[in-house]
């Protein structure tokens, strides 16, 4: 797998900047859409890398074998591909004097060996190095270099790579000569040495298989492109192949190559490219003597998994390949992955526990992987194991899975950026390093971890009474749960929060009371919506009539503001449950009739002008959706699973209602004086000074308004 760019801290600290970016739209303080990643599977760190690639990381291992495994690579590399040779002359040759001390341990093991032997080789290979250089000739042969550049004379490192008569880096040597022959535009020559010189040595030998770049190069110099491209496929040079199918002509004569291998998952993301080498791959696979047959059986998994959409051909190929070698062992991880996808796909879960197990075990803070990892982890959860889920309508699960996935890196990360300070404006934000837990505690900074969290929309979508069953069936002791209930937030605070609001939206006063009385006051004061002023309107005030515009209901921006709502949710629960019973057991119809006005008021607002009290979202934005890295079809099924108000029946009828319940409650009214109060409340001055004049609410206004008489 490929290493991430930024740090782990970073990237957290870029995805928070994302949501708070989201709320810069709208209207609210949260949830913000949830980011679903869409990771490809078909990769690993050999994506993208290319021949001399992987010839250097075996040159480098070949050098360490022949020196000392205590030597680590990077001092190797440091030596043999960064220093030129000078350097190497003046600390091998000059290791007495003090300026050419060096703490690169290949330098102190041939100084302190006096392996004079592969010291004069170093030297050899640099000289020619420089010298092909100096024709501006890269270190490895390109097939496509214009063979008009000046020719510099390498007849003395020829004779001196010839004239080894050593057995220890013979091949090595062997390897300089075809470079300084082909260097010296002797093409003829170059590809007779390379036959006698390496006659005997194993076709699998890194340096025959270097050599062969350059005997393919003479052979296309010399006109001869059929050998040219046999050469190019045994050294295992991919891209210099000219043919019209280089992928089936490599794969023919050399698939396992790595070139080959790294090529076809770099097209993976392009079905017209990757789906043509189908034919390809079904060939290899006919074919014994396959060493990466777990590559080609993972591609085809691939290609039927995700654009022919045929799962159970898939599930076919992806255990068939788990079942045999693969060119790295990043890439069997990645495949042992894109099975639990599938997996899910297919509604399998029997190996759900252990495989998420497994995975965590990727997610190791220790490895610079551990991003994309857990970026696999929440594709496979969000996208295939939790809408099944849902159909199935197993909540419990679904959300516990959601959970896990949102938390799982953020609370072994433990520390991420939060930002957008409540003592400062908008736009001069503070930002903080916390803890998880500090960022669910902290009454000034904004969480946009648990209230953008898909977990939370999913809660958010049921009914109170399936959140109940939920928050009952956490508590089981199923093995599966308990091992999700690590990462997942489950808190009495967190759900009954929850429960008492869905109560709210669902008119079911009684129920809030009850689960609204078992949260604590910290909780609250640490909830987006109470920390940034959304629950300080004034429930029960009549705000100005909404009107239809562009069959959007739209507010007046006018606000009265509570000046205590500590504990609002739970006060307006109390509040609209006596309100009913008056409304069916008051003692006078002008009570009847007032509690159904100021009922009606309650409800409305609880929706709209103070939907802060059964909604915790609500913007600019008409519809949510989950944040998606790349679109796809797939993820359309949350838009049917995830609430928003906006899109509700009751959201469109709510003014209909309204005016339906004030004119009702109105007509229930006897006495003047009852009447003249509920249309104060209403704002509707103009009714009390035509018709209920000889009101005390009446003259109240007459001795408070300074309009009176223009009223009249």
């Amino acid at each position: 797998m490929k290493s991430t760019e930024f740090s782990l801290i970073r990237r957290l600290s870029s995805a928070v900047v994302i949501a708070l970016a989201t709320f810069s739209q709208v209207h609210a303080c949260g949830p913000f859409p949830p980011i679903i990643p869409t990771p490809n599977f078909f990769t690993s760190n050999w994506n993208g890398l290319l021949t001399k690639d992987f010839y250097k990381q075996e040159n480098l291992r070949l050098w360490q074998k022949l020196t000392s495994e205590k030597i680590p690579l990077d001092d190797i590399e440091q030596v043999v591909y960064k220093d030129d040779r000078s350097i190497i002359n003046d600390i091998i040759w000059g290791y007495d004097d003090r300026s050419t001390r060096t703490d690169n341990l290949f330098y102190i093991y041939l100084q302190n060996t006096k392996d004079l032997e592969l010291a004069d080789f170093l030297s050899t290979a640099k000289d020619l190095e420089e010298r092909r250089n100096e024709i501006n000739s890269p270190w490895y042969y390109p097939s496509s270099r214009d063979s008009s550049y000046v020719t510099g004379d390498f007849q003395d490192i020829i004779d001196k790579c010839k004239g080894y008569d050593g057995t220890r880096i013979k091949d090595r040597y062997a390897l300089q000569t075809v470079r300084a022959l082909f260097a010296s535009r002797n093409y003829d020559e170059c590809v007779e040495y390379f036959k006698k010189a390496f006659q005997k040595i194993p076709d699998e030998n890194l340096f025959k298989r270097m050599a062969l770049g350059y005997v393919a190069g003479c052979w296309y110099r010399l006109g001869n492109v059929d050998a040219a491209n046999e050469c190019f496929a045994q050294s295992g040079d991919f891209y210099s192949i000219k043919s019209s199918n280089p992928v089936a002509f490599m794969a023919e004569r050399n698939p396992d190559n790595p070139e080959l291998l790294s090529y076809i998952q770099k097209v993976s993301n392009d079905s017209a490219t990757f789906c043509a080498i189908r034919p390809v791959a079904e060939s290899v696979l006919r074919k014994k003597k396959v060493k990466s047959r777990g590559d080609w059986e993972f591609a085809l998994a691939y290609m039927y998994g995700e654009f022919y959409s045929d799962s159970r051909q898939a599930s076919q190929y992806i255990r068939q390949a788990l079942q045999h070698p693969f060119s790295s062992d990043d890439l069997r991880d990645h495949a042992r992955a894109y099975r639990m996808k599938i997996d899910a796909e297919n509604g399998n879960n029997s190996l759900l526990l252990s495989d998420l197990k497994w995975m965590e075990s990727k997610i190791d803070l220790l490895s610079p992987d551990a991003v994309e990892w857990n970026r696999m982890m929440q594709n496979i959860i969000y996208i295939h194991l939790v809408p099944k889920l849902w159909d199935k309508k197993d909540y419990i699960t679904a959300i516990l899975l959601c959970g896990y996935a949102d938390n799982l890196l953020n609370t072994k990360q433990r520390h991420i950026e939060v930002g957008a300070d409540y003592t400062y404006t908008f736009w001069e934000r503070a930002t903080q390093t916390q803890t998880l837990e500090e960022m669910r505690k902290s009454e000034r900074f904004w969480n946009t971890h648990d209230y953008g969290s898909l977990s939370f929309q999913l809660m958010g979508s049921l009914t109170s009474d399936q959140l109940i069953d939920v928050k009952r069936g956490i508590a089981s002791g199923n093995k599966l749960f308990a091992h999700l209930k690590k990462y997942a937030r489950y808190d009495s605070d967190y759900l009954n929060e929850l429960i008492g609001t869905l109560a709210l939206r669902e008119e079911n006063y009684q129920r809030a009371v009850q689960y609204f009385a078992d949260v604590s006051d910290e909780y609250l004061q640490s909830m987006n919506i109470y920390k940034d002023g959304y629950l300080k309107r004034d429930p029960f005030y009549a705000y100005p009539s909404r009107w239809s515009h562009n069959g959007e209901w739209e507010a007046k921006s006018v606000d009265k503001l509570l000046q205590d709502s500590r504990r609002i949710k739970y006060r307006f629960a109390e509040r609209m449950l006596e309100l009913h019973n008056q409304m069916k057991y008051g003692e006078t119809a002008d009570i009847r009739g007032m509690a159904r006005l100021q009922y009606a008021i309650g409800r409305r607002n609880s929706f709209e002008q103070c939907w802060a009290l059964t909604q915790y979202w609500r913007g600019y934005v008409g519809k949510f959706e989950p944040m998606l890295q790349y679109w796809d079809d797939n993820y359309d099924r949350y838009n049917n699973i995830l609430y928003d108000y906006t899109e509700t029946a009751e959201h469109t009828k709510v003014e209909e209602l309204y005016q339906a319940e004030i004119k009702q409650a109105l007509a229930m009214m006897q006495s003047d004086e009852t009447k003249a109060e509920a249309e104060y409340i209403l704002g509707n001055l103009r009714t009390i000074v035509k018709h209920y004049g000889n009101t005390t609410t009446a003259q109240r206004i007459k001795t408070s308004c300074d309009n009176w008489r223009s009223w009249l």
